[in-house]
């Protein structure tokens, strides 16, 4: 049953003591809590949520979020303090590959010695071993000690009997980070597979590109506290904001303009009033999307105040033939004082899948050096739509560089501009559109895969003489 609720939290929270010293601890035993020695550390806060059979749930936040807290208490490995956890069937959980494992024992003899101290019988793993073996791929490895084993290896090994025995909740944390890319692939399609046969899946990454194609919902933590649950690419805007607000990375103008430096610069201009706004087509009031009831994540920062998808007409447009531009407007009012300014649009598949992201920064386009309180910022990107056919949805960003970063980025690593970057606000999933197929074309298919990437070929067809060793160039073509 789909509805079936497997796993119901309500209200739950945790809290260990926490001592000073040794000593304490043996002085509060003594007394029989007559002197209280201790101080409490609440690791959870009232927890609540469901899961149904056969959905995934992703559970995402920084670390001493209690996150790992959370998954114990579901596992039956610890008790809450307060609050009710029911699990209704068998929970596996995958907290962290090799526990359990004895490194004197080899690959097979660990099998069978982990899934008996699983409940399982031995006759029951004998039928599924093949497929463990063969999903490891470990070869000759799996019968040689673990202790001599890699760690992807080790990581083969756990991986593989977990996903073959059967279970009603499947609990992964922070385990794919390990191993080469193959292997990862082959366990997320496993995932997909357990997924099909409804078994649920909770899944605990840092990992937010896997959050997003995986899970069809997931819940942000923090400090022990559930600060969102609900779509995961929402939850994912959620997870990032809260990151940067704790590092108080925000660029706010603290300083007049006049202040920030004006070396070597090429990109940003010196005020919003400078900045060209010739030939700047902005759509009629009717092309654009109503979103008044949709959940604006930002920081306080802006607010956005229109959005419209646009064929090279300048309407409002949800159907485009393969290799057509689409047009994507929007629009935010600031409500505080920012740097240089930063649109983004992205483009996600059915699946969840980003097929397409793209800032306003890495299109090379000159902004304004700062953007004051009460002011507009209008973007508009143009994207040829070289996708697969089938349906996607829309999102939009908003962001913010310090002048002389946004001057310098092009010298800066992917994790360093990532650093430096402050997120203002985004909009999810605002509206759908569909690729049709290229119409008056010779191939009916005109690429594989998600989308048709720029490049050319080239054909060589030659015939080698065996007795005199000679090569001739029969034809060439591009």
């Amino acid at each position: 049953m789909r509805n079936e609720i497997v796993a119901k939290i309500d209200g739950l929270s945790k809290c260990f003591k926490v001592y000073d010293s040794p000593w304490k601890r043996a002085k509060e035993w003594l007394t029989m809590g007559m002197s209280l020695e201790h101080k409490d550390f609440w690791a959870l806060r009232n927890i609540s949520f469901e899961l149904k059979r056969g959905e995934s749930l992703g559970i995402i936040g920084p670390n001493g979020a209690g996150k790992s807290t959370l998954l114990k208490i579901l596992t039956g490995v610890l008790y809450p303090t307060s609050g009710n956890c029911v699990v209704n069937g068998k929970i596996l959980s995958l907290l962290e590959l090799g526990t359990g494992f004895n490194p004197e024992l080899t690959g097979r003899q660990n099998i069978f010695h982990s899934s008996r101290l699983l409940g399982f019988p031995k006759i029951y793993l004998r039928e599924r071993l093949s497929d463990i073996e063969q999903f490891s791929e470990l070869g000759e490895f799996f019968d040689r000690p673990y202790k001599s084993y890699s760690s992807g290896m080790r990581a083969r090994l756990g991986f593989s009997l977990f996903a073959f025995l059967e279970c009603d909740i499947f609990v992964i944390d922070e385990v794919l980070s390990v191993g080469d890319v193959f292997f990862r692939q082959k366990c997320y399609t496993r995932i997909e597979e357990l997924l099909k046969k409804d078994i649920s899946v909770i899944l605990v990454t840092h990992s937010m590109s896997t959050v997003q194609q995986y899970c069809q919902k997931s819940m942000v933590l923090n400090k022990g506290e559930n600060i969102f649950l609900g779509n995961s690419t929402e939850a994912v805007k959620h997870y990032f904001l809260l990151g940067q607000n704790q590092k108080q990375s925000k660029i706010r103008l603290s300083k007049s303009p006049q202040d920030y430096s004006r070396k070597n610069r090429k990109k940003t201009q010196t005020t919003p009033e400078n900045h060209s706004s010739d030939n700047f087509y902005w759509p009629n009031s009717n092309a654009f999307i109503d979103i008044s009831n949709l959940q604006l994540i930002s920081d306080g920062g802006a607010k956005c105040t229109g959005v419209a998808l646009c064929d090279t007409s300048g309407g409002l447009c949800r159907i485009f033939e393969q290799g057509t531009t689409a047009y994507f407007y929007y629009e935010f009012e600031l409500l505080e004082d920012i740097g240089a300014p930063i649109g983004s649009v992205a483009i996600r598949n059915d699946r969840n899948i980003l097929v397409h992201g793209k800032t306003t920064l890495q299109l090379d386009m000159k902004v304004p050096s700062f953007v004051r309180k009460g002011q507009r910022v209008r973007f508009r990107q143009t994207i040829e739509l070289n996708l697969i056919p089938g349906d996607y949805t829309v999102s939009i960003g908003f962001a913010t560089l310090a002048p002389d970063d946004y001057d310098n980025a092009q010298y800066m690593s992917y994790h360093e501009l990532e650093e430096r970057r402050h997120r203002v606000a985004s909009l999810s999933q605002i509206t759908t559109f569909s690729v049709t197929m290229r119409k008056n074309k010779g191939l009916a298919l005109t690429h594989h895969g998600l989308s048709d990437l720029p490049g050319s070929g080239s054909m060589q067809l030659i015939s080698h003489n065996v007795a005199f060793n000679n090569t001739f160039i029969l034809d060439e073509t591009d």
